[in-house]
């Protein structure tokens, strides 16, 4: 089998790699699966509503909603109610969620940094460029 679907081994074995090496670094920080997303997320674009953290991230609303529940009680963020449309409940970072995003932001960086060692970057252009052409055959299909 390993040699008669390659690329198909090859991919899942980059992605379990590559998540176990992200887990391990992030693990310290106490972090729910899922909450280290939502942290990057609020860390680019904060004060925004919990349905366009449901569309950027790709989950479903309660998934959001739980770990939202979750983030909140350990005070990395806090909701609040649009004020133009009380039916929207806004995400918003605290300072220790600022601070923990910043911690998540390194981890990931250094995580990128040991991914790519080695790699030229013109090699990472070009995995990229390859990556991309992978996943749109993918999602044509």
């Amino acid at each position: 089998m390993n040699n008669e679907y390659p690329i198909a081994k090859a991919i899942v074995t980059l992605i379990t790699s590559y998540k176990n090496l992200a887990t391990k670094r992030i693990r310290p920080l106490g972090l729910y699966p899922g909450q280290d997303m939502i942290l990057l997320e609020l860390f680019k674009n904060n004060n925004v509503s919990q349905n366009k953290l449901v569309t950027t991230l790709c989950v479903d609303h309660s998934t959001i909603a739980k770990s939202i529940n979750r983030m909140t009680k350990a005070g990395l963020v806090t909701t609040s109610k649009s004020k133009e449309d009380k039916r929207i409940t806004l995400v918003s970072l605290t300072n220790s969620g600022t601070e923990m995003a910043k911690k998540l932001h390194a981890i990931l960086l250094e995580a990128e940094k040991s991914t790519t060692e080695g790699l030229s970057t013109e090699e990472q252009r070009l995995f990229l460029e390859m990556i991309g052409k992978i996943s749109q055959n993918i999602n044509n299909s």
